[in-house]
């Protein structure tokens, strides 16, 4: 462990959501796309839902990002495109130390369920605090996963913590 880090920040983990769909829906039937699915249709801007494993946010006035399980069979509309997100999750003690060394927003402010969009080392990145646990979701254009993921895992593994990314032998 880093001699700089702190005892609590041990359970520091980085782990990757390969689980997950990533999809845009534009255009007035997007919210009925979304309810026909049985997926959470958040009622506000920039807010998000979570529901049985899947995650919609309101991105604008008929605007959603939706992420579901792979596989997960789910209606769409004409107006529906693929997204190809990296989706990371930190969590545990220290995520927020950590993520202040990479962002500006205060996420001593972030509450579970909330929703923001910020850049995050120099991306534009979607985050997500998770209800149950309160894991931080960060999603990104996978075009920066090599970029993102490293810098992630550098500070985890400095903070003490664990990179669950990584395959392979200890």
């Amino acid at each position: 462990m880093n001699a700089n880090a702190s005892p609590e920040m041990s359970n520091l983990s980085l782990s990757a959501r390969d689980d997950l769909s990533g999809y845009l829906l534009t255009g007035p039937v997007s919210a009925e796309a979304l309810a026909g699915s049985g997926l959470p249709l958040p009622q506000s801007q920039l807010t998000a839902l979570e529901l049985n494993g899947a995650l919609v946010a309101r991105t604008g006035t008929d605007e959603y990002m939706a992420f579901v399980p792979v596989g997960q069979e789910w209606a769409g509309c004409e107006w529906c495109f693929p997204r190809n997100d990296r989706v990371l999750v930190v969590q545990g003690e220290g995520w927020i130390e950590l993520m202040l060394q990479l962002c500006q927003f205060d996420f001593r402010k972030m509450q579970p369920g909330d929703w923001l969009m910020a850049s995050v080392a120099g991306v534009n990145c979607w985050l997500y605090r998770e209800q149950q646990g309160g894991a931080l979701m960060i999603g990104f254009d996978a075009g920066y996963d090599h970029y993102l993921s490293e810098i992630f895992s550098t500070l985890v593994r400095e903070l003490g913590g664990k990179d669950l990314t990584k395959g392979g032998a200890l």
